[in-house]
């Protein structure tokens, strides 16, 4: 293939170079490429040149994620991710981020799949499904023994997130027979309901989103009611606000408990750097494990 300068950005970025100066390395591994004799050379040889510019501009550790990257895209298995999380944690721009950095092109929202099913039970048979995950106890018909209102709340989340999962894990299932690498993310991926650690033929990297600072979290409503042209009001959320940190604290307990790292998500770009560094670890060592 044709050396390609934007390409080698993308890779450099991967590695954890930022945009401007992957492009600057690029350029710089264009005319050290340019500087060889033959007109072809193996991808290999390629992968040498980039590692010796790597090694000199910016030393050892981003020549180890290079290398490490370089292996984890020429895996046999397809990466399935999982990114869990409260409304309003990124959840779906990350997603979007990391596939555009690996070149996943299938990201599948839970949200998605509970509009589809939405769409094949009526509200009197699933009345859970028919609302947001924070306001799903509205559709609860059977009485809590407890009036609380946060239990409620709770309890008809993880009504509508059982029903969920099980499509959730359909897709989870199709995308190992398949061999497509997935990003699943979305509420509704509640450790232990939703799981794919058992899948041999698959490389499985799960990850809790969360926001500590309330604040913050709120902010996150904010900018996505700018965003989305007030579509999305954050006066909905926002009255909401102590259901979502109920879900969100109970979904962080559940991640504890089935060993999901919970990576914090007040800074997206720090979470983009955690998630992506989770992806490299677990990817580079289930390879070394399975045969």
């Amino acid at each position: 293939m044709p050396f390609s300068k934007g390409r080698m950005a993308q890779a450099l970025v991967l590695a954890g170079a930022e945009p401007e100066r992957a492009y600057q390395l690029a350029l710089r591994i264009q005319w050290e490429v340019s500087r060889i004799a033959e007109d072809e050379i193996p991808i290999e040889q390629l992968h040498g040149v980039v590692e010796e510019v790597l090694a000199e501009e910016e030393g050892p550790q981003i020549v180890s994620r290079y290398h490490g990257w370089h292996e984890v895209l020429r895996l046999d298995r397809p990466l399935i991710i999982l990114l869990g999380g409260a409304t309003g944690t990124g959840k779906s721009t990350l997603a979007s981020e990391i596939a555009y950095r690996l070149g996943i092109s299938r990201i599948t929202s839970t949200d998605a799949v509970r509009q589809v099913m939405r769409a094949f039970f009526a509200a009197e048979l699933m009345p859970e499904l028919h609302f947001s995950s924070f306001e799903a106890a509205q559709g609860l018909k059977v009485p809590m023994p407890d009036p609380d209102s946060e239990d409620r709340a709770l309890y008809g989340f993880l009504q509508q997130a059982g029903q969920v999962a099980v499509g959730a894990n359909a897709i989870v299932e199709r995308a190992v027979i398949e061999g497509l690498s997935t990003v699943v993310e979305g509420v509704h991926l509640v450790p232990g309901l939703v799981s794919a650690h058992q899948h041999a033929g698959a490389v499985v990297v799960q990850a809790m989103l969360a926001i500590t600072d309330e604040e913050t979290h709120q902010g996150h409503f904010f900018f996505r009611d700018m965003t989305s042209g007030g579509v999305r009001s954050m006066d909905r959320y926002l009255r909401s606000f102590g259901e979502i940190r109920r879900i969100q604290d109970y979904l962080v307990g559940r991640a504890e408990k089935e060993s999901w790292p919970v990576i914090e998500a007040g800074e997206p770009d720090q979470a983009l750097i955690a998630v992506m560094d989770l992806i490299l670890e677990r990817a580079t060592a289930r390879q070394s494990a399975v045969p």
